[in-house]
Order: C-alpha cells, then sequence, then structure tokens
C-alpha cells in the first residue's frame, strides 16, 4: 500500500481539530499513521547514522523504505474550549524565522534523500491559525521574501536574506536555503474551530521525492 500523507492529515482532522504544542501534534501524527498502516515501523526523533546531529520527527519505515516526516505547528495566542477540554496556545511571532525553518525542513529531507539508500519519499507538514504566513508580505522589499510561503508561490533554487538583513545574521537561521526541487506552496483548511481571527487552522503539505 503506497503511504497517503493527505489521507492521514484529513483523518487526524476528525478526531484532533486542534493540538496543545507541536510535540502533540508530533505524537497524533505518529499514532495516527500506525493506525492506518499498522506494518508500518514508526520512530519519532530518529537520529540517521551519517548525521547523528539530525532529529526527524517522524520516520516510517514500510517494506524496507523510509519515509521521514518532519512537522511544524506555529500559533498565535488564543483559548479555545473543545468539549470540556481547553487548550491555551501560545504566540509563535517571528513569522520571517518560521517559515525559513519550514523551508529548512525540505532542505534536510532532500538531504536525507542523497545520503539514505533506502528513502523512499519525505514530507514536510505546517499547520497554522496565523493566517499570515498564508498571504504575501506586504512590501516587496521585505527582507524575508525570499522564505515567504504564501498561497501561491513556488520554492525552488538558493534562497536568501535579503542583503542587511539582521534576522540573517541570527545562528540557525543565518545560511541560504538551497532547494533542488521545485515545491509549490498550497494551503487547505484542516479545521474551523470558530469564527475569530484565530479559529481556523490551515496546513501546507510539501513531498520530496
Amino acid at each position: 500500500m503506497d503511504f497517503d500523507i493527505e489521507w492521514i492529515v484529513k483523518s487526524l482532522s476528525e478526531r484532533r481539530k486542534i493540538f496543545v504544542s507541536e510535540a502533540d501534534f508530533q505524537l497524533e501524527m505518529a499514532w495516527e499513521i500506525k493506525e492506518k498502516y499498522p506494518e508500518a515501523k514508526v520512530r519519532l526523533e530518529y537520529c540517521p547514522v551519517f548525521d547523528p546531529s539530525m532529529h526527524i520527527d517522524i520516520l516510517v519505515i514500510m517494506n524496507g523504505r523510509w519515509i521521514p516526516i518532519e512537522l511544524k505547528y506555529k500559533t498565535r495566542k488564543c483559548e479555545k474550549r473543545i468539549d470540556d477540554e481547553i487548550f491555551n496556545l501560545k504566540n509563535h511571532s517571528a513569522k520571517d524565522e518560521n517559515c525559513y525553518l519550514y523551508l529548512k525542513d525540505i532542505q534536510r529531507i532532500e538531504n536525507l534523500k542523497e545520503n539514505v539508500a533506502e528513502f523512499e519519499a519525505g514530507y514536510t507538514v505546517m499547520l497554522t491559525n496565523d493566517l499570515a504566513y498564508t498571504r504575501k508580505a506586504r512590501k516587496e522589499d521585505c527582507a524575508y521574501l525570499a522564505f515567504e510561503i504564501a498561497e501561491g508561490v513556488t520554492k525552488t533554487g538558493e534562497l536568501s536574506w535579503r542583503p542587511g538583513s539582521r534576522t540573517g545574521e541570527i545562528g540557525q537561521v543565518k545560511k541560504p536555503i538551497v532547494l533542488k526541487g521545485s515545491y509549490p506552496i498550497h494551503w487547505q483548511t484542516y479545521s474551523k474551530i470558530d469564527d475569530t481571527n484565530s479559529g481556523l487552522f490551515e496546513y501546507v503539505v510539501n513531498k520530496i521525492a
């Protein structure tokens, strides 16, 4: 049976509309995968031999083939009640850095593809209720324009901060990102909790194959 990430996400959205944290999202995604593909091996925070510093959020192994999945869960501050449970979500600001880190996940999986003979296909998934991520930057000269993941854009090639950007001088987001493949960005609805500006959750998936 072929691995279907969209089936997993849609099925998960029927059971969990919202998550406490990225770790909660990761655990529930892994659980859903195991439910749908009971014959698969599912590992969290897996470290590949060629790079012990790398931690793959979810590694699925089916028929000896690797399917790595990297997740991002970026929220705006809000409080939501689902049945008898209250979810207090944090405000993950720094949209520019979070866009960079999503694309860095794609780059990391491309690296896995080149170094792991068992590689089948990989996926990146980002889920958010901050719809600013889905929209294009208001200014064409903004520092993170190369990294924006707005609806309809395609990411490929070398992506760098605008010269002189202070963000581009900071540790883990300093280096340019180089993508060998071409990755269209298409946002879809994950769940709708309410009609407020924090009540709609959208997600984007990219396949690395």
